[in-house]
């Protein structure tokens, strides 16, 4: 799964000006995140810097994580720029999580530009362990 975040990370990288995921031209961006896991659950943490909650939204359908939202330009300051770093527009980030999961129990809460994600992993039915003979 870790290849697969990395070549998908990597294809952003390289593809961004070329290829946006929202279909929405070239403002489109992925933000930087970080997924772990244990047996229960999986932690997602992405960061958000200047994206106000009311301005993210969180789908959970089957195993697909997707994250999307609009990071909006602050317009404090009249004049022309001098340096411009900062991303804006629409960002989305997706993800397969490779176990089944529980969306009923997700919990997402924005703080300090860090949006914090705990997605509980579902029972599995029917699992079983099949003696080689």
């Amino acid at each position: 799964m870790s290849l697969i975040d990395d070549f998908s990370a990597y294809m952003n990288r390289m593809m961004g000006p070329y290829y946006s995921p929202l279909d929405t031209g070239a403002e489109a961006w992925t933000p930087t995140a970080d997924v772990t896991e244990n047996d229960e659950e999986y932690h997602v943490d992405i960061d958000l810097p200047g994206v106000e909650k009311e301005d993210v939204n969180v789908s959970l359908e089957g195993q697909e994580l997707t994250v999307s939202g609009e990071c909006k330009k602050f317009e404090h300051i009249e004049g022309s720029a001098r340096r411009s770093t900062r991303r804006t527009g629409p960002f989305e980030f997706a993800l397969r999580l490779p176990h089944a999961v529980d969306a009923s129990g997700t919990t997402a809460e924005l703080s300090s530009g860090v949006l914090c994600m705990t997605v509980p992993k579902a029972a599995s039915k029917g699992q079983r362990k099949i003696e080689v003979k």
